[in-house]
């Protein structure tokens, strides 16, 4: 699973490379929130849990709220689906 995790952020490091420098921190944020989603899950699987990796946990929950709001963005809306299987269904009736 550790392993699996480090090539995920790798994965997402790497498909958000590139840019100009002003991109760079829009860039940022899907790899910091990946990175926080893993790192909980990670400590998540510990069998016992004592004050400092509930700590690393609560902070790593917090990291991942703070920048979801990048994945957000460009969610589809209700309207934007209903008008993508409305054309879907004109393209296959043609």
């Amino acid at each position: 699973m550790k392993k699996m995790s480090q090539d995920l952020l790798g994965v997402v490091t790497q498909s958000l490379r590139g840019g100009s420098l002003a991109q760079h921190p829009i860039f940022n944020c899907p790899t910091e929130c990946t990175r926080a989603l893993l790192q909980f899950y990670m400590h998540a699987r510990y069998k016992s849990h004592d004050d400092a990796t509930l700590s690393y946990m609560e902070d790593a929950l917090h990291c991942f709220y703070t920048f979801k709001v990048v994945f957000l963005l460009w969610q589809a809306s209700k309207q934007a689906k209903a008008k993508a299987n409305a054309l879907r269904m004109e393209l296959l009736k043609k």
